[in-house]
């Protein structure tokens, strides 16, 4: 009789006590466009709740992290297997240098560097894609329906000596759905 009391008191307290995954607001894409340039098929985006106080305690102890952007276009073909265009990410990668005290964020070059002390700033460059080039317009066919697909995913490989495995990173899980945008160029 004991032990079911227990059980049921622990039941109780397990249900009624929210956990951080219920608190934390979950990671979303938004205001996907998809347009091109002149030579180029371009993309622009924005990630919303993407940095839980957890995530952003771990940047500021010296951890980096790192968004990938995975991105995927397709070329529809009705009774066939849709075609692959191109499969591929994206990755920002956060840093905190604590002697400068300064953020930067690294992009897909070392030219496509931005540094600040503002942590809000480095922030909204984490989340923001603007004008990213996919592919170039050459290899799409003309009045043809395409679908292209976009998630984003913390990289954890790029934690230090496998702190991924050390230390409970269950906090810093974040893996938006899959967001699609079907057009026709």
């Amino acid at each position: 009789m004991k032990l079911k009391i227990i059980l049921l008191i622990l039941l109780t307290t397990f249900l009624l006590v929210p956990s951080h995954g219920v608190l934390a607001a979950e990671a979303r894409i938004q205001d996907v466009v998809v347009t091109n340039s002149s030579t180029d098929l371009l993309l622009y985006l924005k990630v919303l709740d993407a940095f839980s106080p957890e995530i952003l305690s771990g940047v500021n102890n010296g951890l980096p992290l790192t968004f990938s952007y995975q991105i995927s276009l397709e070329m529809l073909r009705s009774g066939w297997f849709n075609k692959e265009i191109y499969s591929g990410s994206v990755d920002y990668t956060l840093v905190y240098d604590s002697l400068k005290k300064e953020y930067s964020v690294l992009g897909l070059t070392k030219e496509n560097k931005f540094t600040t002390t503002d942590l809000a700033e480095a922030q909204r460059h984490m989340v923001n894609l603007n004008g990213i080039s996919i592919v170039p317009l050459t290899s799409l066919e003309p009045d043809r329906q395409y679908i292209l697909k976009v998630r984003v995913v913390l990289d954890k490989k790029s934690l230090p000596f496998n702190f991924n495995y050390l230390i409970p990173f269950s906090f810093w899980n974040l893996e938006t759905d899959w967001y699609s945008v079907d057009f026709r160029y």
